[in-house]
């Protein structure tokens, strides 16, 4: 990694801990977006951002442990640990005929067209939803996630769908987030193998930093309504799957 560099990546990083502090998600969309623009490889990115994560998401899960939905978060692990080697499988196939860059937009379009419902519609938050949304949620976000390494999506929509206080919201996203570290760890060395160390070993070194930006992002989201927290959160989701859509034709 260019030593150059690392001035403008801590940076990106503690931009991005401080947005996913304050709503819940968010850091890798941000932070690979720009990474990306810096001219780091995925190979590099990807590592780098799974080890520096971590000290957002843990940071975020102990201030809001108070309000973390344990039953449907421990369902929704088991499901999208089920999914997840099965979008992996499907990336496999799909990559001899179809280019990873039109599998995110195609996934782009999707969330994009579920978000302007979501939108248009505006169904009301329930309490509970039905097991069926459950279920569709969390395996599209293992299938997505082995795919194309974005799940996060589908669970926030999910979430959003849910008559949840502020911190119930941004706690599950944080548990949720962090539940799936330990199989990416896995998948990401086996298919890349030793090349991950290094990245990974200046993930953990930005971590007192990105530590400080979730501690900051976590108090200014306080400060939110949960309506307001919820159109944040559309209004991310919006931006990153235009993203996803026009990105390969800007190129």
């Amino acid at each position: 990694m260019p030593p150059e560099l690392l001035p403008a990546i801590a940076l990106i990083l503690f931009i991005a801990s401080l947005i996913q502090g304050a709503v819940g998600f968010a850091f890798g969309l941000f932070a690979l977006t720009f990474l990306t623009l810096l001219g780091l490889e995925l190979t590099t990115s990807v590592p780098l951002l799974l080890t520096s994560g971590l000290a957002q998401l843990l940071v975020g899960v102990i201030k809001l442990r108070d309000h973390i939905q344990y039953p449907p978060l421990i369902k929704g692990t088991a499901i999208r640990y089920i999914t997840l080697p099965l979008g992996i499988i499907a990336l496999g196939y799909l990559t001899s005929t179809i280019d990873k860059s039109q599998i995110e937009q195609l996934v782009g379009a999707l969330i994009f067209l579920i978000v302007l419902t979501q939108i248009i519609i505006r169904p009301a938050p329930q309490q509970n939803l039905h097991a069926f949304w459950t279920w569709l949620a969390f395996s599209a976000s293992g299938f997505i996630a082995g795919m194309i390494a974005v799940g996060g999506p589908p669970i926030v929509l999910w979430v959003m769908a849910h008559e949840w206080t502020n911190r119930q919201i941004r706690s599950f996203l944080f548990a949720s987030f962090l539940t799936t570290v330990p199989v990416n760890a896995v998948v990401l060395y086996l298919v890349l193998g030793d090349e991950i160390l290094t990245p990974m070993f200046y993930g953990l070194a930005f971590s007192p930093l990105i530590a400080l930006g979730s501690h900051l992002g976590v108090k200014i989201g306080h400060a939110f309504s949960t309506e307001r927290l919820r159109s944040i959160a559309f209004g991310i989701l919006a931006i990153s799957s235009v993203s996803s859509i026009a990105g390969p034709l800007l190129h």
